[in-house]
């Protein structure tokens, strides 16, 4: 194996992160998916990983551990959700080494400045897919659509690691580029997300549902135009016509897919609102401008997040 010939740790067995995990395996690589759930670990050890992409049926045989397990990895692709970023990196980071690469491909902003505050590693790079997955249950995705992903440096000295994970990723299929200025198009899918996550969460429906609604179909809209209003502000391009394009399509076309803000409503599990939405709101508030109706949409996933046990201690 040469230097820049990788072993990849998957930080995250969701349903992107198996989907990533499972092709890279597939492709020859070393791959160990790092999950907490022991029933996903067990899974994916008895049964490997299935996969139905676009139609086709994948079935994938990569390694798989809690933190505990982990093994030293050339390069960590990081998918948790944001809010379990620091907990998860800090449960392998003892196992890491110093030529250690950290990628983050997850939802939401900031996730390249948690990567090099937690790690303080010099090579740490950022990006996002577009990849629409679905965990069907332990070890099953399903994602039928495109999987264009970018990726870019935050913090690196050299492009060669970088240039190798690319090439990895084009041998499975991805639709992959290397660009100078990830932040574009980080933003401009949590724009998109900022949107619509939120609001299919609290009206436990669809983009299909918000498109039938034109009144809250103009929330969404709203919320979209004040977060590329903080993008702007901080320097970033975001295509606002694209953003809009990107919902108008999905409430269209995708009408019965669930975000993964509605999926861990359902599931009485803790959201990302913190990493989209609340990331408006405090951004907009250091830069003095309004983002009224994040703010709004904020707390009221922050109460919804809660009702479940608000319900139960109701006796």
């Amino acid at each position: 194996m040469s230097e820049f010939d990788l072993d990849y740790l998957i930080l995250g067995g969701g349903a992107v992160g198996c989907t990533f995990g499972g092709l890279l395996s597939n492709s020859g690589r070393s791959v160990q998916i790092i999950n907490r759930s022991l029933k996903t670990v067990e899974s994916i050890k008895k049964n490997g990983l299935h996969l139905e992409l676009n139609d086709k049926k994948i079935n994938c045989f990569p390694k798989a551990g809690n933190p505990g397990d982990a093994l030293t990895a050339r390069v960590v692709m990081v998918f948790t959700k944001t809010y379990q970023t620091k907990e998860a990196l800090l449960g392998i980071l003892p196992k890491m080494s110093s030529k250690t690469t950290y990628l983050s491909l997850q939802n939401g902003l900031g996730n390249g400045k948690i990567l090099s505050d937690i790690t303080r590693s010099d090579s740490i790079f950022h990006g996002v897919t577009m990849l629409p997955a679905t965990l069907l249950k332990a070890g099953h995705v399903k994602s039928k659509g495109v999987n264009t992903t970018w990726l870019g440096s935050y913090k690196s000295a050299g492009h060669n690691v970088a240039n190798s994970i690319l090439n990895d990723l084009i041998k499975c299929g991805f639709d992959v580029s290397l660009v100078e200025n990830p932040n574009i198009h980080i933003w401009q899918k949590a724009c998109f997300n900022i949107a619509l996550n939120a609001i299919s969460a609290l009206i436990n429906g669809s983009p299909g549902l918000i498109g039938d609604f034109p009144g809250v179909k103009s929330i969404v809209y709203e919320l979209a135009a004040e977060a590329i209003e903080v993008a702007t502000q901080d320097g970033i391009k975001v295509e606002t016509k694209k953003v809009y394009e990107m919902i108008d399509f999905v409430c269209t076309n995708h009408r019965y897919h669930k975000p993964s803000m509605l999926q861990d409503i359902q599931l009485e599990r803790a959201t990302e609102i913190e990493s989209l939405n609340g990331f408006i709101v405090k951004r907009a508030k250091q830069l003095n401008i309004k983002a009224s109706t994040n703010q709004m949409v904020t707390e009221l996933v922050r109460a919804r997040e809660n009702a479940g046990n608000f319900w139960k201690n109701s006796d």
